[in-house]
């Protein structure tokens, strides 16, 4: 982390703002390798992959010259959201910002809107368990600076290390060994997508994948450390699996399924259990993800049971809006 105290923190920022442009994509990443809370779901290369999709409207904001805080963020007539491509996202901060530096930014960049003719700007903020330091302030300054919460989605979490205690997973893991069901870090990612997953997601939810096989695919060439897959296996014959994404703090459930076959040998309590137990215990999370249905808001309890009984606990992670005035 750059010591920003000693550059400039001792005297008050002079801010400027430049909406996003590839000339300053150095800047960008400067930012998000010295943030607080800053993911690879926030670099470029992961935002750009469905940018037909969205109206990009992110911001780089700068002390002087020195680029401070980013905003990823896409426009839809006259709001700013901050970004429904990414499960999360926010004002992305170096470190060493304090409350009135934080203020600041979010004033500016409400002006900065506002002169575009924008009257509403929307933001999924980053969970405290993807952030590496605290965001205390800056969640502060949002309230401060008229920030409401229009939404609130509830996370299952497990802090780590933890060893699974519930005695239907524990017994579901033992069985899948004695099976002779194995776990491997597998790049066939066509199998699961076309045979597991998409299947399952039709026929319990009728819902598709929020990333096609494509997509994924692109995005794991790209992010090989950060995304990663694991499958469980009879022989050669792939049961099910799991797909993680993995930040500095975190290990992201983003996806998992399994053949009836694998649910009937208990693969995924032996696959899970593995996950929490031994491959990301050096991680400080393992979250699950949310467990309400989209459509309705409400929450999914068959979900929210499976999840505790790996130790997950309830963690809530805040939509907030706040209304810029019309010039």
């Amino acid at each position: 982390m750059l010591a920003l105290s000693e550059l400039f923190l001792s005297k008050e920022l002079k801010y400027s703002i430049k909406p996003y442009q590839s000339d300053l994509k150095k800047d960008w990443d400067m930012v998000l390798d010295n943030s607080i809370n800053g993911t690879f779901l926030h670099r470029r290369e992961f935002m750009e992959y469905h940018g037909d999709r969205f109206e990009d409207a992110s911001l780089v904001i700068y002390n002087e010259d020195f680029p401070v805080a980013i905003l990823p963020a896409e426009k839809e007539e006259n709001s700013i959201f901050s970004h429904r491509g990414l499960t999360y996202a926010g004002w992305i901060l170096i470190d060493g910002l304090g409350l009135k530096d934080i203020q600041g930014i979010i004033k500016h960049t409400k002006a900065f809107y506002q002169n575009q003719g924008i009257e509403r700007l929307e933001i999924r903020m980053v969970p405290d368990f993807f952030a590496k330091e605290s965001q205390k302030d800056l969640k502060l300054a949002v309230q401060i600076c008229g920030g409401e919460s229009v939404f609130t989605a509830v996370h299952h979490c497990t802090s780590l290390p933890y060893r699974v205690t519930d005695r239907g997973k524990k017994w579901g893991r033992k069985k899948a060994i004695e099976k002779g069901l194995e776990i491997r870090a597998s790049s066939d990612l066509k199998s699961f997508w076309e045979k597991i997953l998409v299947p399952n997601l039709e026929k319990q939810h009728g819902v598709k994948p929020a990333h096609s096989l494509q997509e994924i695919q692109y995005l794991k060439s790209v992010f090989p450390d950060h995304i990663r897959f694991f499958a469980v296996f009879s022989g050669d014959e792939m049961l099910g699996g799991a797909l993680i994404f993995s930040t500095d703090t975190s290990a992201h459930l983003q996806y998992t399924a399994a053949l009836p076959l694998g649910k009937k040998q208990r693969c995924l309590d032996y696959l899970l259990s593995h996950l929490i137990e031994e491959e990301f215990s050096d991680k400080s999370f393992f979250n699950m993800g949310v467990s309400h249905i989209p459509e309705t808001g409400q929450t999914n309890c068959g979900l929210v049971k499976w999840k505790e009984s790996f130790g997950g606990k309830s963690k809530s992670v805040n939509t907030l809006k706040l209304q810029i005035s019309k010039k």
